[in-house]
């Protein structure tokens, strides 16, 4: 079953903030920075993957980059696809073997291995807590061509939502073969994507998978070499259907929602009890807003299979999608009793309580988390926000703090912390927060702002004014807002 290994990094950023945040400008997103600073630290982290056939030799050369302090490596599953052996190529040209697979998940090209490597000769790299959006500045570091720890940087010039698959990002940074399963990354460094191909009938067309789409990854329930995680993978159905079905993928993943469909009923009828055919028609059906038809191609593999939990989860994500919160909470419940430890079914059933103001549910649902994941910091996040929502403001900062004891550097913590105590009427530990959240990132347009409000509601007006200055070096629109504060009598 897939289970929640990484909600805390994405999903914090999202229905956090309550009232003075409702009027705050968003963190400004394109601020200058310094490319060859964040380069460094960043190719310890990345590494060329090589590929070895059944014979020993070279059959493909990939990118990847660790996850964890104990050799957990993120590529895409093409890369490894087919393999009877692997192993990474470091920085400093050291070279280790790939030993086992953890989890993966076709459909979306990610995988997740373990490294044999020794202690402390990993340097992971940070998921972003901001989820990533059109004209943002990345930048990309991977092997094209061979060609190890190659960068290239460019824009997001798309973003697109597939419900089986997670969100879909197209760049303009340079990517060729090799480059796959290579980190995206912002402006602060931190991974916001994992490359996957380049499309090859346009110029700059290229492609990554989300961060978040890890949660969709399927836990494997024993550690796999890559020889018998190839073989297992060989006997599981016919060729013709697995090869149909990456085809339309990277044809979903384009857009290309009609010539993905044909490739996709192909395999559907080549081999029906394939969940992810039904997966990938479903997603086509999205992007050509068929919803019925949709709906009913991801009912095919739980009407096969009623126990499985991933076809569940992939239905009620969809009708999240389309605003169907009342068909979300029991898609979610079966989620949930197929796999009682299925902390993001769990957490996304609290939201779905909240977007039908079933608040009671939501705070038991978050509550029940909380019992069995007392550090779950998203749950934290959520449910501070809904008690600051009904006007319980000391359980709230309670919720807020608690999270904050957890990640000392999250800005969002502090950010809500000082949300909540703006309401309170304590503007003392407000800017206490928002000065906290500032400190932890420099560049949030939001706490500035909230700074430069609350120093003036207590008739700081210089210090309001230096939160201006600040302002005007990150977003001039909201230099210009907070200004008007200020000064009313400049507005005609």
């Amino acid at each position: 079953m897939f289970r929640n290994r990484f909600v805390s990094i994405i999903l914090a950023a999202s229905a956090l903030f309550f009232g003075a945040c409702s009027t705050a400008p968003a963190p400004s997103r394109q601020a200058a920075w310094n490319l060859k600073a964040l380069v460094a630290p960043v190719q310890k982290s990345v590494v060329t993957v090589v590929n070895y056939d059944i014979n020993g030799s070279v059959s493909s050369i990939g990118s990847g980059f660790f996850i964890s302090d104990s050799g957990d490596l993120l590529t895409n599953f093409h890369v490894l696809d087919g393999a009877y052996n692997a192993e990474i190529k470091t920085l400093d040209g050291s070279q280790y073997p790939v030993a086992a697979v953890l989890a993966g998940n076709k459909l979306i090209d990610l995988i997740k291995v373990r490294v044999d490597i020794p202690p402390g000769r990993v340097s992971p790299i940070i998921f972003a807590r901001q989820a990533p959006a059109v004209a943002d500045s990345i930048f990309v570091v991977g092997s094209p061509m061979g060609l190890e720890q190659t960068v290239s940087e460019g824009i997001i010039s798309a973003v697109r939502e597939i419900p089986a698959g997670g969100r879909i990002l197209q760049l303009t940074a340079p990517i060729s073969s090799g480059s796959s399963g290579g980190p995206v990354l912002n402006r602060d460094g931190e991974a916001i994507g994992v490359v996957t191909f380049q499309a090859a009938k346009g110029q700059n067309l290229n492609f990554a998978i989300s961060i978040d789409a890890l949660e969709m990854l399927s836990d494997e329930t024993s550690q796999l070499s890559i020889a018998e995680w190839t073989i297992r993978n060989s006997q599981k159905g016919p060729a013709l259907a697995a090869a149909l079905c990456s085809q339309g993928s990277r044809l979903t993943i384009q857009g290309e929602y009609e010539e993905a469909l044909t490739y996709f009923q192909k395999a559907a009828e080549t081999n029906p009890e394939d969940p992810e055919a039904w997966y990938g028609l479903g997603s086509c059906y999205v992007g050509l807003e068929q919803p019925d038809d949709a709906i009913a191609a991801y009912n095919r593999p739980i009407e096969q299979d009623p126990d499985n939990a991933v076809a569940h989860f992939v239905l009620a994500m969809y009708y999240k999608t389309i605003g169907q919160y009342e068909q979300v909470i029991p898609s979610l419940r079966e989620v949930v009793r197929i796999d009682p430890a299925n902390v993001r079914a769990q957490f996304e059933l609290g939201r779905a309580y909240g977007a039908l103001d079933r608040t009671e549910e939501q705070i038991d649902t978050f509550n029940e988390i909380l019992g069995s994941h007392p550090d779950h910091i998203p749950t934290l996040l959520d449910l501070g926000a809904t008690l600051g929502k009904i006007g319980r403001l000391e359980e709230a900062i309670a919720m807020f703090s608690r999270a904050g004891s957890l990640e000392p550097d999250n800005e969002l913590i502090y950010y809500n912390i000082g949300v909540t105590y703006n309401r309170m009427q304590r503007p003392d530990k407000a800017i206490r927060a928002y000065t906290h959240a500032i400190r932890a990132n420099p560049r949030m347009t939001a706490a500035h702002f909230n700074l430069g409000v609350t120093y003036l509601d207590q008739g700081r007006r210089r210090q309001a004014l230096d939160q201006y200055e600040i302002l005007n070096g990150l977003e001039p629109d909201a230099a210009t807002r907070l200004f008007e504060k200020i000064y009313p009598e400049s507005i005609q």
